[in-house]
């Protein structure tokens, strides 16, 4: 089963996963991260660890430029094909990865995070 690491500032990851499972369900292979109080080596360091061993992992960032981001691509870097970093999380990402992490192929779990995260920003008349 495809991993997730959510790396947000403060408590906005783990308010997310405790939403989506709400909706969804108890999830596994989830670990949260925040960036509050460490450096972005420490914050590199806590991501590997959490990222565990090698096998698919999706880092689910909340800023492409900040401390977050920064570290994750650096462990995108180290794991290669196995790994990939989405930013810009929202819930609607977040749910398309719990459903169908485990029904459609790598490749096409990306695009499915992309789409599904654009889509859930919209503008209402």
């Amino acid at each position: 089963m495809v991993r997730a690491v959510l790396v947000t500032h403060g408590a906005l990851g783990g308010e997310l996963v405790r939403t989506a499972e709400a909706i969804l369900g108890r999830q596994e292979w989830v670990a949260v991260v925040s960036n509050e109080g460490t450096s972005l080596d420490g914050l590199v360091e806590t991501l590997r660890a959490a990222a565990g061993a090698p096998g698919p992992v999706v880092f689910l960032v909340d800023l492409l430029g900040g401390s977050c981001g920064h570290a994750c691509r650096a462990l995108r870097a180290e794991r290669g094909t196995d790994a990939f970093v989405i930013t810009g999380v929202n819930l609607p990402m977040l749910l398309e990865f719990f459903y169908h992490r485990d029904r459609v192929s790598f490749a096409e779990l990306q695009e499915r995070l992309l789409h599904k995260g654009r889509d859930g920003v919209q503008s209402l008349p």
